[in-house]
């Protein structure tokens, strides 16, 4: 009751709260059309798909880039088009950007036009109406359930565990709940009031804990670092979102540094379950594709002016075949598959170009029978499909999915309860299995409420689309939310036979120190693309309602 109290309040809020899109000006052209600017960045053309449509003749498709800077200065970029732009009369080199002022004659294919701030008239009307919007939900009563259901989570993970579990493990609750409530004090009192994204990693991360003590308590407190190490790489993330350029010039060395950790990956890493895609530095054990993955995000995305340099799509390509390619020299398939996946979804909002989307697709299904018949235990994996319950398959490929499936439907619709579970005892349940595990000890409701939230997340990703700032922002919010619906669908599609088991984690919900840090830190470009007023802190509260 109080999981399904949590969630419903966080995910209601989500997908019922709407940001007025912000005029930031208005572009008008000749004969009396007047077009509201809604974004930072628009394309001017006479296709449909343009922001700013001029249905003639004489103008391209794609005619030009209008783009806005933080310092709310206006840039003007030719894309090459048939009959030129033109400002002041002077012919304007597709090759440089040109900064605009209001009241410059604009020639767009032979249209004049001009851009023109809000009235303030318009920017009153436009405050009122955002104070119409609804607002996100107060934190509070979320919190305090999601504190009683920590509590109650340790209360029970002591009677199901006995003596078994220890003082760090119940340390790790505390210590939780007292990160979370001082998270949301803190930037409460910065001004910040949408929180419900960070409810729902928090409730997600507590089964995380549960887990993690209920198959091994000595572990609980690493997870806990790792967990907290995420809400701190979070809100550095969303800080430095904040900035477009900045967070722009950084995508080289990000790109480099994702190279040398495949790389040194694949010299040194060590081989789990068939997989070579953990490195170990002292005790610590990590996986370098989960912290990549961060990074292919950004580096995937673009802005507008990007989006129509074949040189920045050329290089985002190439660098996702080298991902791809080490993840499959590491016979990490399942994470490559994610890969493939979050690249096909970027590539077709960069370029809107289906047909490149379904070519692509071909080919990389080629190259999966390929690997069919060149990796024996990819091929064993899918031989099994399906067919898990044969009886010389059960005890064998089959093992793990047969007990998986068979102790998930044992927990019922409200559980055994935290620690009771059987499955513990198999191989990977508090990972790649890790959904049959909250099936068995937490029940087949809470299972379902957790593939609800990674479905909000996503939901909201799209949705915030219409009124986002940058491309790049809703790339980043897509490219995020494509890897976490993947993600899980391997994981709960392949715990219970659906799919092959692809051995690839649940965010935020598997054990695993790396993959819990690279789950929150995700969960700044959800953020950044979170335009309600002042919800986001990845957004400068002037952004978003202040022309």
């Amino acid at each position: 009751m109080l999981a399904a109290y949590i969630l419903l309040i966080a995910i209601v809020s989500l997908l019922t709260t709407r940001a007025t899109p912000e005029i930031w000006g208005y572009f008008m052209v000749e004969d009396g059309g007047n077009f509201p600017i809604t974004h930072w960045e628009n394309v001017i053309g006479r296709s449909k798909s343009a922001d700013l449509n001029i249905p003639l003749a004489t103008v391209s498709n794609n005619q030009a880039l209008l783009t806005r800077y933080d310092e709310e200065h206006w840039v003007y970029k030719d894309l090459d088009s048939k009959n030129g732009s033109f400002i002041n009369g002077r012919q304007l080199d597709s090759s440089k950007k040109y900064l605009i002022e209001p009241g410059d004659e604009i020639v767009t294919g032979g249209v004049y036009s001009t851009v023109t701030p809000p009235s303030l008239e318009e920017t009153q009307n436009n405050e009122v109406m955002r104070r119409m919007d609804k607002e996100p939900v107060a934190p509070w009563k979320i919190l305090l359930a999601i504190t009683m259901f920590q509590a109650m989570t340790v209360v029970q993970l002591v009677l199901g565990m006995g003596e078994e579990i220890t003082v760090g493990a119940v340390a790790s609750f505390v210590i939780l709940s007292i990160v979370m409530w001082a998270y949301v004090a803190f930037f409460k009192a910065m001004g910040r009031k949408g929180f419900e994204m960070e409810m729902i990693a928090f409730f997600m991360s507590t089964i995380n804990l549960a887990v993690t003590t209920s198959f091994d308590p000595s572990n609980t407190f690493k997870e806990l670092v790792a967990l907290l190490l995420g809400v701190g790489l979070m809100i550095f993330m969303c800080i430095y979102l904040r900035d477009l350029e900045r967070t722009r010039k950084l995508r080289p060395m990000l790109l480099a540094l994702s190279a040398v950790a495949l790389l040194v990956n694949l010299i040194f890493g060590r081989a789990e379950f068939g997989a070579t895609n953990w490195i170990s530095i002292g005790s610590l054990q990590m996986q370098p594709s989960e912290i990549v993955k961060i990074a292919f995000i950004a580096i995937g995305a673009g802005t507008l002016e990007e989006l129509y340099d074949k040189r920045n799509t050329v290089m985002y390509a190439i660098f996702s075949l080298f991902c791809l390619g080490c993840l499959a020299l590491m016979n990490d398939f399942g994470t490559a598959l994610i890969f493939f996946a979050t690249y096909l979804v970027v590539s077709f909002l960069r370029s809107g170009d289906f047909s490149r989307m379904i070519l692509t697709g071909v080919g990389a299904l080629a190259m999966g029978l390929m690997a069919l018949r060149f990796k024996p235990h990819i091929a064993a994996r899918f031989s099994a499909w399906g067919h898990v319950w044969d009886p010389e398959v059960v005890d064998a490929a089959g093992y793990q999915q047969t007990r998986t499936m068979s102790f998930g439907a044992g927990g019922g619709m409200l559980g055994l309860g935290a620690g009771n579970g059987s499955l513990k005892g198999v191989v990977a349940s508090n990972t790649d299995l890790v959904f049959g595990f909250v099936m068995e000890e937490w029940g087949y409701i809470i299972a379902v409420l957790l593939v609800l939230c990674i479905i909000t997340l996503s939901l909201f990703a799209v949705m915030s689309i219409v009124a986002g700032r940058s491309t790049f922002y809703t790339i980043c919010a897509c490219g995020a939310a494509t890897m976490f619906m993947v993600q899980t669908m391997l994981n709960v599609f392949g715990s219970i036979d659906l799919f092959p088991l692809t051995g690839v984690t649940f965010p935020f919900v598997s054990t695993g120190g790396t993959s819990m840090l690279a789950s929150w830190a995700m969960l700044a470009y959800f953020k950044a693309s979170d335009m309600r007023r002042d919800a986001s802190l990845a957004v400068r509260k002037e952004e978003v309602w202040h022309a």
